[in-house]
């Protein structure tokens, strides 16, 4: 499994949280406010990430009211808040943290102003998002406790009036708890809650024409998700956690704009536990910083950091693997530069010695000793179907089987065990395993005691024990007797199961 998440050392940190901010200022994470569980929080930490500091900035006493699930954005140096739930009611209210004296090394200074707006300033609710293209904020979504929002409220920055445009296109469902990306002057949306359903649903939003448009997506796509977050990384969106109404998620999503095609990672050693209404945030162009959340029983407060680069670099690694696998599977029984042919049923197989001989030490015996095989071009391979040793070749060439059905598996396991092939024995194991049932118990207990496949033997006897009544009235287990040593195995087994 691949290791992309670490757990970086700091001096302290803030109190467990989730449904608070974090925001990336000249390389600090602003974390502001929040729900720990008992209460909303104003409190205001920033973490020198190169440092690995925290630190608490004492609120002024223009400070915002205690909140959580507000939205924020970041313009310069400075931070927007808007709104949020302060435990009893719905907030519209806006601030903004001017950050420039912290650049300054001089953080105690930071100091919160109540902005003056004009214009119709958008309603109070919670759970929406505010993402900055140019010289405007764009507000959407949101919930006030009666309804969700999927109107659009845009701030100008130089003029600081807020606008309702008129939009066209196809508006999205209103919804809460959704992420918002910006690219160029393109927004992004995805997922959030309608108020009755997770939702699954992929919107654009083009600043430039105010037109909503629903692209079409290929790969699979998260599942509904709220709480959720996301990051562009590159042309790449990055979307961590979240809840879809059953459980809290720790799955990573990436969504390639430049595709528009969904990609789900596999699963990364030390990745954190599932959670929603967390932060991500990042830092530089590779790091992304996880903070807190809430994992359905208790309010975190631990930060992960996902190395992008590695991330990256492993899924090249993948593709080179799989552009290998299909290069070495176009090989198979292929007569271009095949230097063996080997016949099974009659029938001829092209394969290549060196791959032969690099993958299996039977066949090295066969080319590299005095063995006949070594100075014939044509091998005839009796006992086994051709079907099971194209399987087996194609093992041999790229370490996959197409399609393996169980009607071969059984033949494939002798082979695996006479051409001591381990990882190909395992793997029959491991599907016979699967496909154990009353009628075929014994049949498998016999081929695995005469290949010697123990996990196999060892589930069969397990099972057989434990289904006696019915095993015992199947054929196959009156062929048993074929078999004493086997059948004596069964026995005792059997007396050891009622001693106990």
């Amino acid at each position: 499994m691949a290791h992309f998440w670490t757990t970086p050392s700091t001096n302290s940190c803030p109190g467990p949280r989730a449904a608070h901010s974090c925001d990336v200022l000249e390389g600090k994470l602003y974390v502001f406010g929040g729900w720990n569980g008992k209460k909303a929080l104003n409190d205001l930490h920033v973490l020198d990430v190169a440092k690995g500091e925290w630190h608490e900035v004492v609120p002024n006493r223009n400070a915002p009211a205690e909140r959580n699930n507000h939205t924020t954005a970041v313009v310069g140096s400075k931070l927007f808040v808007h709104g949020g739930h302060d435990g009893s009611k719905w907030l519209q209210d806006l601030h903004v943290l001017d950050t420039s004296t912290a650049q300054r090394g001089k953080l105690d200074e930071l100091a919160w102003v109540r902005p003056a707006a004009s214009g119709s300033a958008p309603s109070a609710r919670a759970c929406h998002t505010l993402t900055r293209v140019g010289r405007k904020l764009y507000m959407f979504g949101g919930y006030d406790g009666t309804k969700c929002f999927n109107d659009m409220d845009v701030l100008d920055l130089d003029t600081m009036t807020w606008i309702q445009p008129n939009l066209t296109g196809t508006i999205p469902q209103a919804r809460n708890a959704h992420t918002m990306t910006v690219i160029t002057t393109k927004l992004y949306l995805f997922g959030g809650h309608s108020g009755n359903k997770h939702l699954t649903d992929l919107h654009v939003f083009d600043t430039t024409k105010l037109m909503w448009a629903q692209p079409e997506i290929q790969g699979t796509p998260p599942p509904g998700l709220r709480g959720h977050t996301a990051n562009l990384i590159g042309h790449k969106i990055f979307l961590f956690g979240g809840y879809d109404g059953k459980g809290r998620s720790n799955d990573l999503y990436i969504l390639d704009t430049a595709l528009m095609r969904w990609i789900h990672p596999a699963e990364s050693e030390n990745a954190p536990t599932g959670r929603q209404r967390h932060s991500a945030s990042l830092i530089g162009s590779k790091k992304l910083y996880i903070f807190g959340g809430f994992d359905g029983n208790k309010w975190l407060n631990d930060l992960h950091v996902l190395d992008i680069g590695r991330l990256e670099e492993d899924a090249l690694n993948d593709v080179a693997v799989r552009n290998l696998i299909d290069n070495m599977r176009k090989l198979v029984n292929n007569s271009e530069f095949s230097d063996i042919t080997i016949v099974v049923e009659n029938r001829e197989i092209h394969a290549h010695k060196a791959i032969l001989v690099a993958q299996c030490e039977h066949f090295r015996a066969m080319f590299t000793t005095q063995m006949k095989e070594s100075f014939e071009s044509k091998v005839i391979i009796p006992e086994w179907s051709y079907n099971s040793f194209m399987a087996m070749l194609e093992f041999l060439y790229t370490g996959r089987i197409t399609d393996l059905s169980t009607d071969i598996t059984g033949e494939l396991l002798g082979l695996a065990d006479h051409y001591t092939l381990d990882g190909l024995k395992q793997l029959c194991e491991n599907i016979l395993i699967h496909s154990v049932e009353i009628d075929n118990v014994c049949n498998l207990l016999k081929q695995a005691d005469q290949y010697q496949a123990t996990d196999l033997k060892n589930h069969c006897l397990t099972y057989l024990i434990k289904n006696f009544d019915a095993v015992s009235k199947t054929t196959s287990f009156e062929d048993l007797k074929e078999k004493p040593s086997l059948l004596l195995e069964v026995t005792k087994q059997m007396a050891s199961a009622n001693h106990k």
